[in-house]
């Protein structure tokens, strides 16, 4: 069985008359719903390629400028530690490094030679002001250097009792000054422990500091822990006692 498509009315041309006579146009013709929804699909699909083409190249440009940014810090950081008149990232970590040297010192250093000064007869010669900061003195000799004594041998060193208790807070010191000296190490530039002092004569403000509450203006009477330098430039300063 077939079907005949009904026959569609052809469109009258539209007239207009003029004073020349009449003009014809001719029939507008309107596209149908599929034809409509094709080309918008078509400029659908257009877009979003044109859309995908643009991240991509938007991630190639990112991903180019962001190389180009890490290049350009690696040479400037290696532009920088090649000058001694600039801070470059290995002095910034020597500082840092030099500043949680100093705070093991004062108090971890210091906390231990306060426990431990009155069970030794390390430092029975000295007055009893001074024999935490001597007991430290013999500390930081053995610990702050690039190879820290062993800790059976830094007992051996302060004359303190074989307890467990004594081992264990050696120990725990020991371990700290290892990590630190494995950093300094890793960050590289040469450095060094300046244990240089000479006893009565005045503090050389440049390269010392006074211990404590000690008095500034009196001579060296013993240096307490060492300075740090860093490709000849001192990062930490000697810590001196006065009397």
């Amino acid at each position: 069985m077939f079907f005949l498509e009904p026959r569609r009315r052809p469109q009258q041309p539209v007239s207009w008359r003029g004073e020349d006579g009449d003009v014809q146009l001719p029939p507008v013709a309107v596209p149908s719903t599929e034809e409509a929804l094709e080309a918008a699909l078509q400029r659908i699909e257009t877009l979003e390629f044109e859309v995908r083409r643009g991240a991509g190249e938007h991630q190639r440009m990112w991903s180019h400028i962001s190389r180009l940014e890490r290049q350009l810090g690696a040479l400037l950081a290696s532009q920088l530690d090649q000058r001694d008149d600039l801070a470059g990232t290995r002095h910034c970590e020597h500082q840092e490094l030099a500043r949680q040297t100093r705070t093991l010192i004062e108090q971890q250093f210091q906390n231990f030679a306060r426990q431990y000064s009155d069970r030794t007869d390390l430092a029975s010669h000295r007055p009893r002001r001074e024999r935490t900061a001597y007991l430290m003195s013999v500390l930081t000799q053995q610990l702050l250097a690039e190879r820290p004594a062993s800790s059976w041998s830094i007992q051996q060193t302060l004359r303190l009792p074989e307890e467990p208790a004594t081992e264990a807070a050696i120990n725990r010191l020991r371990t700290g000054c290892v990590d630190v000296m494995e950093r300094i190490t890793q960050a590289g530039l040469s450095h060094e422990w300046n244990y240089d002092h000479i006893a009565g004569k005045p503090l050389d403000l440049d390269r010392q500091e006074a211990w404590g509450a000690c008095d500034p203006e009196a001579p060296v009477s013993f240096l307490v822990a060492p300075a740090y330098l860093v490709n000849g430039r001192f990062y930490g300063r000697q810590l001196v006692y006065t009397a």
